[in-house]
């Protein structure tokens, strides 16, 4: 069962970076998406749907196709005396346990929002869903299930992560006027994430076997004078993604809880005068516990029975900048620097451990893969420095948002250098009707 053990305890919890905003403009700026007003945060903050009520939403995704969606919101009733709904379609669900920065995420398959305006208390509500499964039998009953059907994918390519999970998700979301021009919002979320692998007709499979996970996070826009605006912010998560082994030999009967845990706080600096400027200052905590139980009375020595990891951004940094260059034309750009300091501690069955500890070691991946060769597995939880630029265009209530890649501009362009990059990274479209 050692392949099997190691297998699901790393592979569990581990995902690659993935932008938050549902939209290009926020991963242009580079900045924590808790710290900016943008229509892409109703999946974060349902009752900012309330400010959007007439929005064609869709979503291009990357240049590999992923991340694509088409959506919508909607006034419904003379000057929305019934609220503001919303739907998004999502070709992949694109929640994660593990957001990169801070608390936004991309949404689910399938994605419901509503939110109502009592003058200067709102509420929003948010359900969403993502939900698969690939099956098939032989006429003598035995066979494969996966659910969700990317497991079969994530088995044959070594590449399965947390959001591809089967889950869902039930946001509750509140905001007040304290003042005027100035208004504080929170979120509280609950969500399951499950999945099953079966082998059909031997009776054995490997099940989710974690608790519902749950966050909490808030923010607030205190207007200082006409120019200045402060934002402050923070937030909480927990995410239990555990698992466990059925099997009709007890020995197999191996089982892993697995947790993981998020807090952050932070406060950002707005600055209007006639561009968009803001500058940051934060802390985040990671947290990661895995400890494995195994069916065998006398397990392998060299198996890992529990590993703790310690992620902590204190503080980070950021900065980030829009203005327009003509009516048409916006350009973007932002920076994000983490001072991380990072232990991970691992222990076997045989009684033996091993500690590492960086302090803004700025370690690559390919040095996280390398210390994972030598026994110690480094999740890729914040960068240690992410720069973003993007671009945006306008005509009437049509808009574009694009991010670009930041190896264009070095080419000379394909007519100058023959080098053939491709100018964007992601595509982002909006009217508002």
């Amino acid at each position: 069962m050692s392949r099997k053990i190691i297998l699901f305890s790393v592979l569990l919890l581990m995902t690659p970076a993935l932008a938050l905003a549902s939209s290009a403009r926020l991963e242009g700026l580079g900045a924590p998406p808790d710290f900016i007003e943008d229509y892409a945060n109703v999946f974060s903050y349902p009752v900012s749907i309330c400010r959007y009520p007439a929005a064609v939403i869709g979503e291009l995704g990357y240049e590999d196709g992923w991340g694509r969606g088409f959506g919508a919101t909607m006034g419904l009733g003379q000057d929305n005396a019934y609220g503001v709904f919303g739907i998004m379609l999502r070709e992949h669900g694109m929640i994660s346990p593990l957001p990169q920065l801070m608390s936004g995420n991309e949404g689910s398959q399938f994605d419901l929002l509503w939110g109502m305006n009592f003058e200067k208390v709102s509420f929003g509500v948010r359900f969403d869903n993502t939900s698969s499964k690939l099956e098939w039998e032989y006429d003598d009953g035995t066979g494969m299930s996966f659910s969700p059907w990317y497991f079969y994918y994530g088995v044959s390519t070594d590449m399965v992560s947390p959001e591809y999970f089967n889950n869902m998700g039930i946001g509750i979301s509140a905001s007040m006027e304290v003042r005027e021009a100035d208004k504080v919002e929170a979120t509280f979320e609950y969500r399951t994430f499950d999945f099953a692998v079966e082998e059909l007709g031997d009776g054995f499979s490997i099940e989710d076997a974690g608790n519902p996970s749950f966050g909490f996070w808030g923010r607030g826009f205190f207007l200082m004078n006409e120019n200045v605006t402060l934002v402050p912010m923070f937030g909480y998560n927990k995410y239990d993604v555990g698992w466990e082994i059925m099997s009709d030999v007890a020995d197999d009967e191996d089982a892993s809880d697995q947790t993981l845990t998020n807090m952050r706080a932070g406060l950002g600096m707005r600055v209007d005068m006639g561009s968009f400027f803001m500058l940051g200052v934060g802390f985040s905590q990671w947290k990661m516990d895995v400890e494995n139980t195994f069916g065998e009375a006398a397990p392998d020595p060299g198996l890992l029975e529990t590993f703790e990891y310690t992620g902590t951004s204190l503080p980070f940094l950021f900065g980030t900048f829009e203005a327009d260059l003509r009516d048409w034309l916006t350009i973007r750009f932002g920076a994000r620097k983490n001072l991380l300091h990072e232990k991970a501690t691992l222990a076997w069955v045989d009684g033996s451990e091993l500690t590492f500890e960086s302090k803004n070691a700025n370690l690559t991946p390919d040095m996280r893969d390398y210390m994972y060769g030598e026994g110690v597995y480094l999740p890729y939880l914040e960068e240690p420095f992410a720069f973003s630029m993007g671009v945006g265009f306008k005509w009437s209530d049509f808009e574009i948002d694009a991010t670009l890649n930041e190896d264009y501009p070095f080419t000379g362009m394909y007519w100058l250098s023959g080098e053939s990059e491709i100018p964007f990274g992601k595509i982002s479209v909006t009217y508002y009707y």
